[in-house]
């Protein structure tokens, strides 16, 4: 243990300087939130915009291995290897999520960041040379996942450890660029692809991930144990030289800027603790279905809207806007969270995520209600990425964060894989005379369901008391 302790400490140190955070210790939070935007909105929109290449890889690949159009897709009732491609991609970034946040401590933010962009960079423009299924699910699927994933825990979790206050609404800024990103990049993806054909496109923004995301880890750092005990040494002295102050009191507050700073509602502290505390496993069901369902609804929109009749531009739209509605919604609901507490508002926006698939999802068959729930599902089920962060610090506070939240993707690597799976197959087999498009859209209200029950099960843990900011 002690040669790869000294192994970790030899490895180059990438990001702002410990003496630069020192000394400018708010230019430095600036720079590592307005660096944590850049990564999401690079890595999580690119993931957010894939709904563009499975709709390609759709066209490119059917059962006997020739291209199909749309007609034949509509029509056939084999399943579609293209879905191997995403479902590796996904499964791929959840496992990486766990593994990265286990080695933040000893890597770095900024080391760990720039090897996932190398993967990321890498696995798209390696895709852009594949012709087979195969190829793909290891290029732009498992490498670019990979990737994705080791960003993704630092750039989520980071800015967490730089503000005791307002937490919400600075996560909801940082994690709005996924929106930003999937609003963006989808129809460049589209323009790309029209342009240069998939495989020039994929090339394409296999460079422009590499070189965005490398520039993204220069600007990571976590804020120093120094600046922590300063902050606590002057608010406790704030309180001490007032007249009214009394040695309880000192050492209440005390207790407090530790708590927020150390431990959350459930005083547990090391990896064994968290995973035999009930409420993470309440949140573990919760989160790993729904973003499992919520990665089924961005990747499905295109292709089911094609099914209902629109056209693939229009699909694009719809997918972007859903992902545009997400930025709205995760500044909102994050400054919201601020106020009414982190799980209440996890509980509040999944109930309306799951009665928008069942009334507004599942009876569309036009471009206006598809546009209404795109707006509707962004705004409510974006916010879920910016919550799990905000629960865990809530849960079991901030020391370990990327680890705690790291663990949630394991049980998300079998959820993300499976069930883009499982609504593929609801869409081809049953979708010769039109019922797959419902169904799929029960499948991911159904989903939606059990997260939502799981999320309210967890409330009730934690607290019984109905009007309670927790």
């Amino acid at each position: 243990m002690n040669a790869i302790r000294k192994a970790f400490a030899k490895l180059p140190k990438i990001g702002i300087t410990k003496s630069f955070c020192l000394v400018h210790p708010h230019i430095a939070a600036s720079i590592v939130v307005l660096s944590s935007f850049i990564g999401m909105f690079l890595a999580s929109g690119m993931t957010n915009s894939y709904g563009i290449f499975e709709e390609e890889y759709e066209g490119m690949f059917s059962s006997n291995g020739t291209s199909s159009n749309d007609n034949s897709r509509k029509n056939t009732n084999t399943l579609s290897p293209a879905i191997a491609i995403g479902a590796v991609h996904l499964a791929s970034n959840y496992l990486f999520t766990t593994i990265a946040g286990a080695l933040c401590g000893r890597l770095g933010m900024g080391l760990t960041t720039f090897i996932g962009s190398l993967m990321v960079g890498a696995g798209h423009f390696a895709a852009g040379f594949c012709t087979k299924v195969w190829q793909l699910a290891l290029a732009q699927g498992f490498l670019a996942g990979a990737g994705i994933g080791t960003i993704f825990i630092v750039v989520s979790t980071i800015p967490t450890s730089w503000f005791s206050k307002n937490q919400g609404f600075l996560i909801g800024i940082v994690h709005s660029g996924s929106g930003v990103g999937g609003l963006v990049l989808a129809p460049l993806t589209r323009y790309l692809i029209n342009k240069y054909k998939l495989q020039g496109a994929v090339k394409i923004l296999g460079l422009i991930l590499v070189i965005g995301l490398a520039l993204v880890s220069l600007g990571m750092a976590s804020k120093p144990d120094e600046l922590l005990d300063r902050e606590d040494m002057e608010a406790i002295d704030s309180v001490s030289t007032s007249d009214s102050c009394s040695d309880h009191k000192t050492t209440s507050l005390a207790k407090k800027r530790m708590s927020t700073r150390s431990f959350g509602v459930r005083d547990v502290h090391n990896t064994g603790g968290v995973l035999r505390s009930p409420e993470f496993w309440y949140l573990n069901i919760a989160v790993m279905l729904a973003e499992a369902a919520f990665y089924v609804v961005l990747f499905f929109l295109p292709l089911y809207s094609i099914g209902i009749g629109l056209t693939s531009e229009q699909g694009a739209l719809i997918a972007g806007v859903a992902n545009g509605a997400s930025i709205l919604g995760r500044i909102t609901i994050g400054y919201i969270a601020d106020l009414s507490g982190n799980i209440n508002m996890f509980f509040i926006t999944h109930f309306f995520v799951t009665v928008s698939c069942f009334f507004l999802w599942f009876p569309a068959k036009s471009f206006l209600v598809m546009m209404v729930f795109a707006c509707t599902f962004g705004i409510f089920a974006g916010s879920l990425t910016p919550m799990v962060p905000l629960c865990s610090v809530t849960l079991f506070g901030q020391d370990g964060l990327a680890n705690n939240v790291g663990l949630l993707g394991i049980g998300m690597v079998l959820t993300t894989s499976a069930a883009p799976v499982v609504a593929r197959i609801f869409y081809e087999k049953l979708g010769q005379n039109g019922g797959g498009y419902g169904t799929v859209a029960l499948f991911c209200g159904g989903t939606y369901l059990v997260a939502t029950l799981s999320i309210f099960a967890l409330r009730v843990c934690v607290s019984r008391k109905l009007w309670i900011k927790i």
